[in-house]
Formats: structure tokens, sequence, C-alpha cells
């Protein structure tokens, strides 16, 4: 399937698309595999590899403990913040990982933790900086499994051994699309030829996958998790994770905006504040991801802030807005992460989104 809008506004947990989310991903699928294969009940041991840029930062991006909670069976898009909480906090009592154990709980317990990963910093596979390997073996040492995995952005993965057959794949995909496009200047002539906006082009080719019902359900979901992400991070005060003692800002810089936008106008609508609204609503969901919390990639974990911020300021304070419908409200939300969703097709495809890439 060609790289969609749902792949680009993928649901996840920060602090990082490449360095959390795919890790994640890919453990997930491991684990999944380990189950698929019949061979779970035999592994007696874990090995993680973990090269480059992964190695590097890990402990920063939350690497390694999203791979564990990838190893229970857990996906970045289906986990819950508590459920996060709940389980780093388990292995880390116990020292005690359930391999492919997340939903059903028959899982394998290993002694595995954060500790136990190999950090390969000064290794970079040469597919790409972000790289990991998974091994399990049995009781005799013998190796049950094993599989390489690539983290290339926007918490897209790719298995080693299979990079061209997925490029491959991705192309045959966008010639069946109605509108494929890889360049700005393709996506503007479809409009040209058609007379159709931009949202319009995406939306068509995302019908060649899912219903238009789908489609809308599903962006209108994903803003609800932007909006979530706001909401928690605004009332979240404290100091965010890590060693340089960051303390978080939205929740007073909201308080501030607020008394003196009211001040100036009861209904705190002046589009005098328009910039000050946008960079808290940006900084409010950076801070969520910066702290593991739960975001929607934008098309990446590092710019997850950048369109709900300007989304959140046109549904609340754009002009007309306040008296608008549901209804109308649920069509601006569809139509920009549409249109939104086109431009970062572009960037997929003409760029990169792994920043540990460019």
């Amino acid at each position: 399937m060609a790289v969609g809008v749902f792949d680009l506004f993928s649901i996840g947990i920060g602090p990082s698309s490449s360095h959390t989310v795919g890790p994640m991903r890919a453990a997930a699928v491991f684990a999944e595999e380990l189950q698929a294969s019949g061979v779970l009940d035999r592994v007696a041991s874990l090995r993680v590899d973990l090269y480059g840029s992964l190695a590097a930062t890990g402990h920063g991006h939350g690497t390694m403990t999203a791979i564990l909670l990838g190893l229970e069976g857990f996906h970045p898009e289906l986990i819950l913040p508590d459920e996060v909480e709940e389980r780093l906090a388990a292995i880390a009592e116990t020292g005690t990982l359930q391999l492919a154990g997340a939903g059903d709980g028959n899982g394998v317990p290993l002694p595995y933790g954060v500790k136990d990963m190999v950090l390969r910093p000064l290794t970079v596979l040469p597919r790409h900086t972000n790289g990991m390997t998974f091994t399990v073996s049995d009781g005799g040492g013998e190796v049950l499994h094993s599989a390489t995995f690539f983290s290339v952005g926007g918490g897209f993965i790719v298995r080693e051994g299979e990079e061209d057959a997925a490029q491959q794949e991705l192309e045959e995909s966008k010639k069946e699309l109605p509108y494929p496009f890889r360049t700005a200047a393709e996506l503007l002539k479809h409009c040209q030829n058609t007379s159709l906006g931009i949202s319009d082009v995406m939306r068509i080719n995302e019908e060649d996958s899912r219903t238009d019902e789908e489609i809308r359900e599903g962006l209108l979901h994903i803003y609800s998790v932007m909006e979530g992400c706001v909401e928690t991070s605004l009332k979240r005060e404290g100091l965010l994770p890590g060693g340089l003692k960051v303390r978080r800002r939205a929740p007073d810089w909201h308080e501030r905006l607020l008394k003196e936008s009211r001040d100036h106008d009861p209904d705190y609508r002046d589009p005098k504040y328009w910039q000050e609204w946008v960079n808290l609503i940006a900084l409010a969901v950076n801070e969520e991801n910066a702290s593991g919390g739960r975001v929607v990639t934008a098309p990446t974990n590092g710019a997850a802030g950048i369109i709900p911020a300007v989304l959140y300021y046109a549904l609340h304070f754009a002009p007309g807005m306040d008296k608008a419908s549901q209804q109308d409200r649920d069509d601006v939300v569809v139509k920009f992460l549409l249109t939104a969703g086109a431009i970062g097709v572009l960037y997929k495809e003409q760029a990169s989104i792994s920043g540990a890439e460019v």
C-alpha cells in the first residue's frame, strides 16, 4: 500500500517516532512471529542488539523501554499511557519480561530488562543508522529465531533483506492509485486536470483502501487524540523526565494567556494573540511527547505539535468557528488533515522523515 494519511498520522507514545515508536513496533512484530512460529514455549533466552543512533541516544529517547513493551506484544498505536506506566514499573520491580504476553498473559517470563540490551553506537548497519536485531535461543543455546529491523522515520520499519521488495511493493501500489504523486508538481497537476482540491485528491486515493466513512471516522479519531494530548498536557505540572530538570511550562503559560486575553476580550478570541495560542498548543503537545505521553506523529513525533497547534487554533479561534455546527467543525478537521497528509507524503517521498538519517 502506498504511503497514506494514516501512515503519516499514526498514534503512538513519545518522545520519538524513529527511536521510540519504530523500535516498539519492530519488537511487537518479532513477538508476534514467535507466537505464530510455534517456538515461543521453547524460548529460554533473549538478546537485543541496538546499533548506531538507536544505541547512542536510546536512553534519552526511551528506546529500550519501548522495546520491552513491544516484546511483550504491545503496539504503540494501541497501548494506553496507564498501561505503559504499569508494565514498565512491573518489569523494573520484578526484573522479568513477559515475552509475547500482552493480552492473554500467556507469554514466556524471562529475566530481562534495559540493562541487558547490547549497545553498539559505533556500528552502523548498511541500510540505516537506526538498526536493531532480536534473537531468541532455547535452553541449549540454539537460535530459534532472529530478525533485524530498521526504524526509518515516522514510525515506519523495514526488515533487513526485504528493503527492495518493500520499495517495489510501494511503487506498485502507487501506480494503482487514482492520482499517484511523488512531487508537488505532480500533485498540483492532478488538481489542475480535475479541478479537485488537494484534500480531495488525497481522499480519493485513500478511498482505494478504505470507505469514505472509515476515512472520516479515522481522521476524527486522530484529532481526538491530538486534542486529548493538549488537554492532558495543560493540566500536568512539574518536571519533564530526564536529567536536565526541565520544568513544564504549558500550564502556567495557559493560565497567564487566558487571563491576559480575557482582560482584553472576555471571549478571549482576539486575533492579536493568535501566535501565542498556536505556540502554546504546540509546546503543550511537545511537552507531552517529551514525557513519553500519547501523541500523533505528524509525520514524526519531533514535529507532533505543529499540526494540532494550527488545527486547534482554527477550530477554537478562527472567525465564525464558535458558531459552527459540529458537522462543520468535523468537515474542517477532515479536510485539514487530508491536505496536511498530502504535504507529508511529499516529505516522505522527496527527502526523509528520519532525523537521524538526514
